[in-house]
């Protein structure tokens, strides 16, 4: 672990700052110095305000008291643009970037130079470009449309943008939410490069593991307010958690709750892809009642074609989709939901959910035509409320009113929000892409609690997470998807962090498909 960097050497701070968003108090009288060269960890609950300090720092959000110090000279910046003028970089959540363009495109968006008629320089950016991609080991194709791309290869968009750009104080906020452990090992590595050439790096992240490897200094924010500092080598996980949430945390038990009974069975299910090289490649598999598949693979190896067309959003070119006996092959979304299967999208700001509707609007959403939102064409909005409150309370979702605008709550809030939903409908097969992205320990717990239920119940549910440690504790099988096929189906006491990595990366043994 590298040697903790003196307190005098501050390259910028929160002094004393507060911010509140209409009833809810997100931060309150807050301090706190980054220092040169250090890595630091800003750590919490959903909610916590570890966001919004952030935000107030990159000049995204105004502090209603207090203010930013910058070499210890009081500063305010007017926008990003400023902090980004002033050497910070920030990756966020939730992407910035602009999907109909190319990745090159992304990158110079605001950092064209030379004037409103001045050529843009591609040819000298291209050539940098590739130097960064090829010195921290990026995949990433410089003339791919953004929106083409899988979510952890646009989070690698970000990064590029952010190193380009020199940041000198880099803020990353759940940056290895939906990287497999490759990724993350390479993530961390560059930025401790980083580091050493004198970058100030801080880190939100829920992931405590990763916070004390990585971290020299831990800072716990609770409700608004900073409650605690630690250094990272005299702590350890179960102190972090209780400090968050101010309470000890039990991971949910696994149960074997699978049947004989196929719920889900698909053959030689296959999408072509651009190239010619299909993005999902002949893949078979099977999962029953009760059962929890999950499905390992570097993000952008086609698990999002073949949720896709599981769900009826992508139409595939091959096989056969089988729900409970019955082909769904050509069923449109509507059908499949009102046939009994559910969905929570990875990207949730652009697929889960309506970012201007509000949380009642959004629990319903895909069940408000059923008896219990709607009578005669109208909908039962008092019903409507009464069932957000219920999933409110139930989920723990922290909000001032079920009326408040999803896009105005955290991350972790807008995920239970999904969670919540889904889990209500009781659907017979659930189709899950990465549910705990952004999301904290506590609110792990409930949401791997939310699906064992749910299996118990005799659900079917296909998992796709970039997290193995929530594969491994939740899974019956998982599958490994590599270059759009599945090639190897491990059991659950075969479960091994090396094999299945192994697996990931196109090396193992082809075993029984239908194992």
């Amino acid at each position: 672990m590298p040697t903790p960097v003196p307190a005098d050497r501050a390259v910028c701070s929160l002094r004393n700052v507060s911010r509140s968003f209409g009833p809810v108090k997100a931060l309150s009288d807050v301090s706190f110095d980054i220092r040169q060269g250090e890595f630091l960890a800003l750590i919490g609950e959903n909610g916590a305000g570890k966001s919004t300090a952030m935000g107030v720092l990159f000049g995204l959000v105004d502090p209603d008291t207090g203010h930013v110090e910058v070499g210890g000279t009081p500063r305010r910046f007017a926008s990003a643009r400023d902090a980004i003028d002033a050497g910070f970089g920030m990756v966020h959540q939730h992407f910035k970037l602009y999907p109909e363009l190319t990745v090159i495109e992304n990158v110079l968006v605001g950092n064209e130079g030379g004037g409103p008629l001045a050529r843009i320089p591609f040819r000298a950016a291209e050539a940098r470009l590739r130097q960064i991609i090829e010195t921290y080991d990026f995949r990433l194709d410089l003339q791919a449309t953004v929106a083409d791309l899988s979510v952890g290869e646009k989070q690698r968009v970000e990064i590029l943008k952010l190193l380009f750009r020199d940041a000198r104080v880099i803020f990353l906020d759940e940056p290895t939410a939906v990287l497999t452990p490759q990724e993350c090992l390479s993530l961390f590595d560059m930025l401790r490069r980083l580091q050493k050439e004198g970058a100030s790096i801080v880190l939100i992240s829920h992931k405590l593991d990763e916070v004390i490897a990585n971290a020299e200094r831990i800072l716990v924010m609770r409700r608004g307010a900073l409650v605690a500092e630690r250094a990272a080598e005299a702590t350890d996980r179960a102190e972090l958690a209780g400090l968050m949430v101010g309470a000890q945390i039990e991971a949910p038990a696994k149960v074997n709750a699978a049947t004989d009974r196929t719920v889900l069975s698909i053959r030689d299910l296959t999408v072509a892809g651009p190239s010619g090289k299909p993005r999902v490649d002949a893949v078979s598999f099977d999962v029953a009642e009760g059962e929890i598949f999950g499905i390992a693979g570097v993000s952008g190896n086609g698990q999002k074609a073949l949720v896709d067309v599981l769900m009826g959003l992508e139409t595939p070119t091959g096989g056969t989709v089988l729900f409970r006996g019955e082909e769904i092959t050509g069923k449109s979304v509507a059908e499949r939901r009102a046939a009994g299967i559910g969905y929570m999208s990875e990207d949730r700001m652009s697929v889960g959910l309506a970012a201007q509707g509000s949380i009642t609007e959004n629990a319903a959403a895909g069940r408000e035509h059923t008896a219990a939102f709607s009578r005669r064409g109208w909908l039962r909005k008092r019903a409507m409320t009464r069932h957000a409150e219920t999933l409110i309370e139930a989920f723990d979702i922290r909000t001032p009113s079920a009326q408040l605008h999803v896009g105005k709550l955290s991350g972790g809030n807008q995920q239970k929000v999904v969670v919540a939903r889904e889990v209500s409908a009781q659907p017979r097969l659930l189709l899950v892409e990465n549910p705990c992205w952004g999301v904290d320990v506590g609110a792990m717990a409930t949401i791997h609690g939310q699906l064992l239920d749910l299996a118990k119940s005799g659900c079917a549910i296909v998992l796709v997470s970039s997290d193995l440690e929530e594969l491994f504790a939740l899974s019956d099988r998982v599958g490994v998807i590599y270059e759009g096929a599945i090639g190897r189906i491990f059991p659950r006491d075969a479960l091994d962090t090396f094999a299945i990595g192994a697996a990931m990366a196109g090396g193992g043994h082809i075993g029984d498909k239908h194992a």
